[in-house]
């Protein structure tokens, strides 16, 4: 089934991008800046080039055949890459595993290779990629090190989870003994059967919306209204948009939706009791938040404890995502 990365118009991601990586080194020349402004400058800029460069991945200009692609020595070069880094930190990237290809594309190999291995230095350990041929299944790369993961909230994680989602590539936590992680991506179709060591992650995505889902928008702002329910009609979804708590109540003679997209805090009152409302005729109601501030992107939780949270002036790029969990 495509992904609702397929339904979105990258070229927009990538010209924001763009103009975030140009405006901040724009404003980076100024005098008199601190360090803090600059180094905040400098993050923006660093995000804008990843925006642009996961549109690139994605084939926003041109998607060329697929071909030949040899994991391990990607994954070898990938580290050659890294290795200014690495010094930096005094930190080591061990590449093992099997001489093994995937039919592809590569700047989607290579996005993906470099997200895991900027998610893993999160970790300030030891890493290792390794590359395996999967005996039921897709070839895997999968990066592990000693102590504690990563935080599923580092952006590269997360552009890792949507990069993933966009091109149906399953990705999991393998089950490893005490003071080891372990993040393994197949690099293959989702029909494949799950190895039985794989734990459930809440930070990991599972499926995909489907048509028969319901989305229930709930924000004041009839822009808001307007551009979701614009999106949802366009996916095929089936969605109401209110404006207010009210409406919504109303909305549930309808019966209790799949998905919410709630533009009121979550600690407010009566949204709080909306949600239980919901949430005791459907356990695992999927929420997510509506925030002011730019490009947010988190992805919540599969089992709905966790409320994804996306930008409300970025929907064309975040709303029909946050649907998948």
């Amino acid at each position: 089934m495509l992904t609702p990365w397929t339904q979105l118009p990258p070229t927009v991601l990538g010209r924001l991008g763009e103009d975030l990586s140009v405006s901040a080194q724009r404003l980076m020349q100024e005098r008199g800046l601190s360090d803090l402004a600059r180094a905040e400058l400098q993050r923006w800029e660093s995000l804008g080039l990843e925006l642009q460069t996961l549109v690139h991945a994605l084939g926003a200009s041109a998607r060329p055949d697929d071909e030949s692609l040899p994991l391990l020595e990607a994954a070898q070069a990938v580290r050659r890459q890294w290795l200014p880094e690495l010094a930096r930190r005094g930190l080591r990237l061990t590449v093992e595993g099997e001489a093994v290809a995937v039919n592809g594309q590569a700047a989607q190999l290579q996005h993906a290779l470099d997200l895991m291995v900027a998610h893993g230095l999160a970790a300030g350990s030891a890493l290792t990629l390794q590359v395996s041929a999967e005996p039921e299944g897709p070839p895997a790369l999968t990066l592990r090190g000693p102590g504690s993961p990563p935080d599923s909230a580092e952006v590269h994680g997360q552009l890792l989870q949507w990069l993933a989602r966009a091109l149906q590539w399953p990705l999991d936590r393998p089950r490893l003994r005490e003071g080891e992680w372990a993040l393994r991506l197949r690099l293959g179709s989702p029909d494949a059967p799950a190895p039985a060591d794989a734990d459930a992650d809440d930070a990991l995505p599972r499926r995909h919306w489907t048509t028969q889902d319901r989305v229930l928008v709930i924000d004041p702002d009839d822009r808001t209204r307007s551009v979701a329910a614009a999106l949802l009609r366009g996916a095929g979804l089936r969605g109401d948009c209110v404006a207010s708590l009210g409406q919504a109540e109303d909305a549930l003679r309808d019966g209790v939706p799949s998905t919410v997209v709630c533009g009121y805090p979550l600690e407010q009152a009566g949204v709080q009791a909306l949600r239980a409302l919901m949430e005791a005729t459907r356990p695992g109601l999927r929420w997510v938040e509506l925030v002011d501030a730019p490009f947010v992107f988190a992805a919540g939780s599969a089992d709905g404890r966790l409320p994804a949270r996306i930008s409300r002036n970025d929907l064309a790029n975040t709303l029909l995502p946050s649907l998948a969990d």
